[in-house]
């Protein structure tokens, strides 16, 4: 098993402390295989706009175009497409 670090505010700190009787080792690994295996199950870009949304996501802060631009990005994929018979 590979070790990882998790960063929370002191405040939820201080809260955690107060319940030592809790493996928070053991809530935090199954709150990451939660949220992979509903990840994989996600099959379109609407749905993964979905989960974001309800995770807090703000629509606007998620660049969807390419970063070379989206002309750049079909004439790149135009190319790349292009059967080639010799």
């Amino acid at each position: 098993m590979k070790v990882i670090s998790v960063k929370v505010p002191e405040e939820i700190y201080e809260k955690m402390k107060m319940h030592k009787e809790i493996n928070w080792s053991e809530v935090i690994r199954n709150a990451i295989i939660s949220e992979l295996n509903e990840l994989e199950g996600i099959t379109t870009g609407n749905e993964l706009m979905e989960r974001l949304k309800r995770l807090g996501v703000d629509e606007k802060d998620i660049n969807v175009e390419p970063p070379q631009g989206e002309d750049e990005f079909q004439r790149e994929l135009k190319k790349r497409s292009t059967i080639r018979t010799p």
